[in-house]
C-alpha cells in the first residue's frame, strides 16, 4: 500500500512537472497576441516598441518621465549598460534603446519579426520581460 501511494506520488509530481513545462509556449501564444494588433502571429520591432512604452509608464509610478535602479530592478535590466549617459535615470529613448537592442537579439533571422518560437528562447523572453 505504502509503495502504491509513493508510486502514484511520484506520478502526479511527473505529470506536473510536464504541465508547467508546457505552460510556457501557451502563455507565450497568448502574449503575443495582446501584443499583435496587425494580428500576424508575430511582434514587430514598432509592436515590441509601442508596448514597450506603456510598459515604461507602468514602471514609472512617480510620472517623472525616467526609471531609477529601483524601478529598472523590476524588469531585470542591467542598468549601467542601459544609462549610457550615466545620469542615474533611464528615460523612455534610453529603455527604448534596450527593448531595440532585446529585439535584434530575439530576431536570429533577422526577419524584422518575433514569432512564437522565437519567444519561447531565452533572448525572447527577455524581450517579453522588457515589454509586457
Amino acid at each position: 500500500m505504502a509503495v502504491s501511494l509513493r508510486i502514484t506520488a511520484y506520478a502526479s509530481l511527473v505529470a506536473l512537472g510536464a504541465a508547467c513545462v508546457a505552460l510556457p509556449a501557451f502563455a507565450t501564444t497568448a502574449n503575443i497576441k495582446a501584443l499583435d494588433p496587425d494580428n500576424d502571429s508575430t511582434v514587430s520591432l514598432s509592436e515590441a516598441q509601442a508596448a514597450g512604452a506603456h510598459k515604461f509608464t507602468a514602471l514609472d509610478p512617480d510620472g517623472d518621465g525616467t526609471l531609477d535602479a529601483k524601478e529598472a530592478k523590476i524588469v531585470l535590466i542591467d542598468f549601467s549598460a542601459a544609462d549610457p549617459d550615466k545620469d542615474g535615470t533611464i528615460d523612455k529613448a534610453e529603455y527604448a534603446a534596450v527593448i531595440t537592442a532585446a529585439f535584434k537579439a530575439a530576431d536570429p533571422d533577422g526577419d524584422g519579426t518575433v514569432d512564437a518560437a522565437e519567444f519561447a528562447t531565452p533572448a525572447g523572453q527577455r524581450l517579453l520581460g522588457l515589454i509586457q
